[in-house]
């Protein structure tokens, strides 16, 4: 069995995609004649189940590639958002450590001390929010 998305090789019973995080969707009902969602008997000219209000093409898998494409670009819009942020923070946290070095030579204040200091932590957050969005990016967009 091949993933809907990214045709990678996934086993039936796994609920997601080793490869790209999609979601698999299979039924494990071949027989054309009864429901995909609850395996109630349905007659050849039934497009619901009577019993559970299920479609017939529930599996269709054109309709899961569809979802699987949008969520891949959503994560990849959050992707973006994520490094843009990232970015800010850093580059926030950089300038704030250069003014307020420059502020320790000059003037006498303990406060702009710690806030030349807390810039360093501030700095490593920005740089692990900006490799999630990348990293969230990558994956994203994974194509065997």
């Amino acid at each position: 069995m091949n993933c809907q998305n990214c045709k990678r090789e996934i086993n039936e019973e796994d609920g997601f995609c080793g490869g790209c995080g999609s979601q698999i969707f299979a039924s494990v009902n071949s027989d054309p004649n009864s429901c995909p969602s609850c395996l109630n008997e349905m007659l050849p000219d039934q497009t619901h189940c009577k019993k559970c209000g299920s479609s017939r093409d529930l599996f269709k898998k054109e309709d899961f590639a569809e979802v699987s494409t949008a969520s891949s670009k959503k994560s990849k819009v959050y992707g973006i958002i994520l490094s843009i942020v990232g970015l800010a923070i850093v580059i926030f946290a950089f300038i704030n450590y250069q003014s307020t070095g420059e502020a320790l030579r000059t003037d006498n204040n303990p406060g702009i001390g710690l806030q030349h200091v807390m810039s360093v932590p501030i700095g490593i957050v920005g740089l692990v929010v900006l490799v999630a969005g990348l990293f969230s990016m990558r994956d994203s967009g994974h194509k065997p």
